[in-house]
């Protein structure tokens, strides 16, 4: 594979840690392997959500200094709806990442895990070298020890098939070649599908927010931030944009107002 060309991504079990009432919870480890250096990043995470899944990625692109040209994921839920062998449904938000970060995602093909194989050693190698027996008191702290493994253990041991050191390949051979980061992280949204009441509204995080009459009734797919909320038709065209509203309230734009009702009949 060439430098700056792929990562293989996945997930595996990780190291127990412990609540706040002293019992032990488990963790999963991602694994973000670039595949000609064998540079790698890890991190723990509690869930295996879209968002977890996202987030830790990006932790890696920001860890490498750049981002690789494709990135190749397990068929995991976070990432792929449907396994398909020729059409893989792609969770929506995973394609938009993919798109702020410039880099393309392929899934590996169902049950066939040759195709995936660095990352899935990879996983093993955290697993046997840097976690077997242990216990963290926290997430955090796994991920700290997580990180220091990677620099001092990782880093320095010998690439199979370059025979150098995977640290000093990665700095003299593929972080010049990745490609840049973005000037912003990526901005997260919820989504959701949701059907517009008769009154010409749909509810998000509680609060109203007005759609074109034509689509009462109708179902539509609204995002939203902490900012914004903006709904989509079927056809994926943007409705309606609103600004975030206290729960509660509605939010009700002019040109939504169907013209019987503004002309008092």
């Amino acid at each position: 594979t060439a430098p700056g060309e792929e990562a293989q991504i996945d997930f595996g079990t990780g190291a127990p840690y412990l609540d706040s009432e002293g019992k032990k919870r488990r963790t999963h480890v991602l694994r973000v392997v670039l595949s000609h250096s064998r540079k790698a990043y890890s991190e723990v995470v509690t869930r295996q959500t879209t968002e977890c899944f996202i987030t830790a990625i990006e932790n890696s692109f920001h860890a490498f200094g750049g981002v690789p040209r494709t990135i190749v994921v397990d068929n995991l839920k976070a990432a792929v709806i449907k396994a398909d062998w020729f059409d893989p449904e792609l969770n929506p938000k995973l394609l938009d990442f993919c798109r702020h970060y410039n880099t393309t995602v392929l899934p590996t093909k169902p049950y066939t895990p040759r195709h995936k194989g660095k990352v899935e050693r990879g996983v093993a190698y955290v697993q046997d070298n840097a976690l077997k027996g242990r216990v963290f008191e926290s997430v955090v702290k796994q991920n700290e020890y997580l990180a220091n493994w990677e620099r001092t253990v990782a880093d320095t041991r010998i690439h199979g098939t370059l025979k150098c050191q995977v640290g000093k390949l990665f700095e003299s051979v593929e972080r010049g070649v990745l490609q840049p980061l973005p000037r912003e992280r990526f901005p997260f949204y919820h989504e959701a599908c949701r059907v517009v009441s008769r009154d010409g509204h749909i509810e998000v995080a509680k609060s109203f927010y007005s759609v074109p009459p034509e689509y009462v009734t109708w179902e539509v797919w609204s995002r939203w931030d902490s900012r914004m909320v903006r709904v989509f038709n079927k056809k994926w065209e943007q409705i309606a944009v609103h600004a975030r509203v206290a729960p509660g309230k509605y939010s009700t734009l002019g040109v939504h107002i169907a013209s019987e009702k503004v002309s008092g009949v």
